[in-house]
Parts: C-alpha cells; structure tokens; sequence
C-alpha cells in the first residue's frame, strides 16, 4: 500500500492519497510476506479537507449562466442519471505511455494473464468523468475521490456506459456522487467523489 502526499510550493497540501497497486510476481506461486493494513485508510473523506479545496476565488455564476441543467440547486440526493450513449475504449496503449505508466500489461498482450492488453485504470476514470459531465454540464471540477474500485478488467474495444447518482448535496455547491461504469460483461468501476457543481 503506498500513501501518497503532494504540496505547492509554499508547503501546502494539494493532493493526499492511498493506492493499493497490483505488482506482478515472477513465480504464481510466490509470498511477499507483506500484508497491507488497509483499515489506516480513512473510510470517509474529512469534510474540513472537502472544504478547504473550494476555489474560494471562482465565480460560477458565469458557468451557471451558459450551462443547462441540472445546477446545483436541482440536484437531489437519490437522483440517477443514465448517460445516454456508451464510450468505446481506444487509445490505450497511448494514454497508458503519455501517463508514463510503466505496466507492460497495458501495452503488451503477451504480459496479461488473458493475452488482451488491460487498460490503465485512469482512462476507464476518464471516461466516467466525462459522463458526469454529459449528465450534469454545471460540473466546475471535481475536488475529492471518496473512494475507487477497480471490479473488473477493462479492454481496448470495450463499450463503457455509466449510471450517475447523487449521494448527497451541501450548501457549499458540493455534490457526491458516485459513477457505476459497465462494460457489456458487467461492472468495471465504482466511483465515489465530490465535485464542484455551478
């Protein structure tokens, strides 16, 4: 398990994180001795943390004016949106290089257990969050991740179509919400995060 930290300039916090990667061994048969403690990961996000990454400077009258609905205001805990249209995956081996990841699954078939070429974890991200902005077209930025799981391998080629709910709302202009990506086999991705919504 690796937490990672990164700061501005002046020392303060821009990013925090913990990933669990999943690092291939020579021998299928082989022990690291490692246990990760995966109960040192917060299971909910600190509403101060939420909080202090708000642009305070941003104005987003001027996107609430020129963006159709739903805003913030109309946004309703328990709403669903079914994007309508799916994202076929390509490009993959590309993003995985321009991202500098440095996993041969993503670019070699012959190093995946399958022979398919696995894509990058980010680009099934990607497309989810382009989605979130089909349904909600008010999305400022998204400012947290409350939680990302990976539930199924996705392949260049594949078909995404993601289902959008609103877990929750504040007065702040925040939004939970949480992205359930599907290929055509099934789930893939079950995304949880806090966006910024005019």
């Amino acid at each position: 398990m690796l937490r990672i930290e990164t700061v501005d300039a002046a020392g303060a916090p821009v990013l925090g994180f913990w990933r669990c990667p999943m690092v291939p061994l020579r021998h299928p048969d082989a022990q690291t001795g490692h246990a990760d403690d995966l109960d040192a990961i917060p299971q909910a996000l600190e509403a101060a943390a939420v909080a202090a990454a708000i642009p305070r400077d941003w104005d987003l009258g001027p996107l609430r004016a020129v963006t159709p609905g739903p805003h913030r205001a109309d946004l309703e805990p328990g709403t669903t949106f079914a994007i309508e249209g799916g994202e076929t995956v390509t490009g993959a081996p590309e993003l995985a290089r321009a991202t500098l990841n440095l996993a041969m699954v993503h670019t070699d078939a012959t190093a995946a257990a399958d022979g398919r070429r696995l894509v990058f974890g980010g680009h099934t991200i990607s497309i989810a969050a382009a989605h979130a902005t089909r349904a909600i077209p008010a999305l400022a930025t998204i400012l947290a991740w409350e939680s990302c799981e990976h539930l199924a391998p996705v392949h260049e080629g594949d078909v995404l179509r993601t289902g959008l709910t609103v877990d929750a709302t504040a007065d702040d202009g925040t939004a939970r919400l949480r992205a359930l990506v599907s290929a055509d086999r099934g789930p893939v991705l079950d995304w949880r995060f806090v966006a910024l919504v005019a």
